[in-house]
């Protein structure tokens, strides 16, 4: 019933907020850059390594966080958590990570794109291990700062798409992003879950927190991109 529910708000959601976006004009195609015979072909990416690199760090990065929410309950449980407390495990991990929206941001204006990723999927990494390593109490502890680091990264990365591309193309690039890292989302609890039944809990979850160091050198790879001079 609850997930029921859920549709339908999200239907209904849609249904009100289509005609809004509609009225204001939001998402039309650019009239200047039609009429001033735009140039640019094709994806429109300027940098085709750095954007090969972004997405790399996107997919390792949704495919941590689908993994880490999967199977996060099972460990807890496994701990001694009863049922209701896994909805209060997930109540922080979510308030950690609305907030790791802010916060990364913040902190990339900064210290630069690439340090704030480096920074996030490392303390990602020691602090899923901690979930799996430590006692009850230190593990809930640690979930909040552990979704800031989870969640904070992706808003950092969407912002950079549009550092990569032609302003004119960069509805086509975000939707490039969007569907490989999302449909690697999509994909995680399955492949993490043949992991978790030939290894168990613990093990998949050790590997998904390791997983994520991955994106370090992607980041280096992405490094000269972000550098480089924006050019719209």
């Amino acid at each position: 019933m609850a997930g029921a529910t859920y549709g339908v708000l999200g239907v209904l959601a849609a249904l009100a907020i289509v005609p809004m976006l509609s009225r204001l004009g939001a998402g039309a195609a650019d009239v200047r850059a039609v009429d001033a015979g735009a140039t640019t072909r094709g994806w429109g990416i300027r940098d085709g390594r750095g954007f090969s690199a972004l997405c790399g760090i996107g997919m390792i990065d949704n495919a941590t966080r689908a993994g880490f929410l999967t199977f996060m309950p099972f460990i807890l449980i496994a701990k001694g958590l009863g049922v209701g407390g896994v909805g209060l495990a997930f109540a922080l991990v979510f308030a950690g990570g609305a907030t790791g929206k802010f916060v990364c941001g913040v902190v990339a204006d900064r210290v630069g794109v690439i340090r704030t990723v480096v920074i996030t999927e490392a303390a990602t990494t020691a602090l899923i291990l901690t979930v799996v390593a430590a006692p009850l109490p230190i593990a809930l502890a640690v979930l909040i700062p552990l979704g800031i680091a989870l969640n904070g990264t992706s808003s950092v990365l969407y912002g950079t798409v549009a550092d990569l591309v032609s302003s004119e193309r960069r509805s086509r690039a975000y939707g490039l992003y969007y569907t490989l890292t999302v449909g690697c989302s999509a994909l995680a609890p399955t492949l993490w879950g043949l992991v978790g039944d030939a290894g168990g809990v613990p093990l998949t979850l050790t590997l998904v927190g390791l997983v994520v160091l991955a994106t370090i050198p992607l980041c280096f790879v992405l490094r000269p991109a972000v550098a480089a001079p924006a050019r719209s």
